[in-house]
């Protein structure tokens, strides 16, 4: 009886850990994304005059 509740809380313990991989995965891929969308956003942009360089 001992060993079959040991068995079970091994079994909780590794679906926890693989739960815990899977979302760390996950927010690694969501931040990944996010970093990706914003690089044009970040870029400085290139100051210039509106009504031109001769006016």
């Amino acid at each position: 009886m001992a060993d079959d509740k040991q068995r079970e809380i091994e079994r909780d313990e590794k679906h926890q850990d693989q739960a815990e991989i899977d979302r760390t995965r996950h927010e690694e891929a969501e931040l990944d994304e996010a970093l990706d969308e914003s690089f044009p956003a970040s870029d400085p942009i290139t100051p210039s005059r509106i009504d031109g360089p001769n006016n």
